[in-house]
């Protein structure tokens, strides 16, 4: 009899494992067997709303797909996405899916640490340039006082926070930091709160119209980081004093940089 109650737990224990677990193909049943090999050797799959669906390419039933099909609605917007698939570090593997959570969210409102993490520059040659010089956390969007990057203990289900950046194109920025978390989700949406320059001259996107947003999910492969930013009310290219800036380029490029940011700092920690 105990050994058939033994029996009927480890099935019922693997089939309750079974059903928390996802694979990167349940999770993006849109793509194409090329993508998801694409993505399981390490590659970053990029898009932007002028050459593809982008709901073909962002995880099913997430926060990230219900926050991009708001975004896609948007009037005179275009959207840039990428993801990426990042393997778990070593010392992720033994974790629970909650810690791992715990993990990844501490990671990514590490602010202070983007500061000096650099992005491929067209003007500069196609070579790498410095982007966030100045990153740090504010106590409200009118205050200038740097705060040091918080350290939870437990995840919520939501939370927001007020962030300042000065970025080496487009000039000092107060943002909006709104996080979502599930089980195995966690999506934050950055909002600009003020009009971004470049040059910190001229205007590139009005207040509250830039959007970028990151993407975690658990799945049995590893993290699926997903990537996107979205503009409003701005031509794809805008020219000034004679330098032609493409802004859904601009912004994959800045997108990548902080993917790739926080797969840096995942793995550091």
């Amino acid at each position: 009899m105990n050994s058939k109650r033994y029996s009927l737990f480890i099935l019922l224990f693997f089939i309750v494992f079974r059903l928390s677990a996802y694979s990167l193909e349940e999770l993006l049943p849109n793509f194409a067997s090329n993508q998801l090999s694409n993505l399981e050797n390490g590659q970053m799959i990029r898009s932007t709303s002028f050459d593809n669906n982008l709901l073909n390419l962002v995880p099913t039933s997430t926060i990230a797909e219900e926050n991009l099909k708001l975004s896609l609605n948007k009037a005179d917007s275009f959207t840039v996405i990428s993801l990426i698939l990042i393997p778990y570090p070593e010392k992720m593997k033994s974790m629970s899916d909650k810690e791992k959570q715990l993990e990844i969210f501490n990671t990514m409102r590490s602010i202070s640490t983007q500061e000096g993490i650099t992005y491929i520059s067209h003007r500069a040659g196609n070579k790498p340039k410095v982007l966030i010089e100045k990153s740090w956390y504010l106590e409200t969007p009118k205050s200038r006082s740097a705060l040091k990057d918080p350290v939870s203990f437990s995840v919520p289900p939501t939370a927001q926070y007020y962030v300042y950046q000065r970025d080496s194109s487009f000039g000092n920025n107060i943002y909006q930091h709104n996080y979502k978390t599930s089980d195995k989700e966690i999506f934050v949406k950055v909002v600009n709160l003020e009009t971004i320059r470049v040059f910190s001259i001229f205007k590139a996107v009005n207040k509250e119209q830039l959007e970028i947003a990151m993407d975690t999910y658990l799945l049995d492969e590893g993290i699926l980081l997903t990537a996107m930013a979205t503009i409003e009310g701005r031509d794809p290219q805008i020219k000034v004093l004679g330098i032609s800036v493409d802004l859904p380029s601009a912004f994959s490029r800045r997108t990548t940089a902080l993917g790739e940011w926080f797969v840096d700092q995942l793995n550091k920690r």
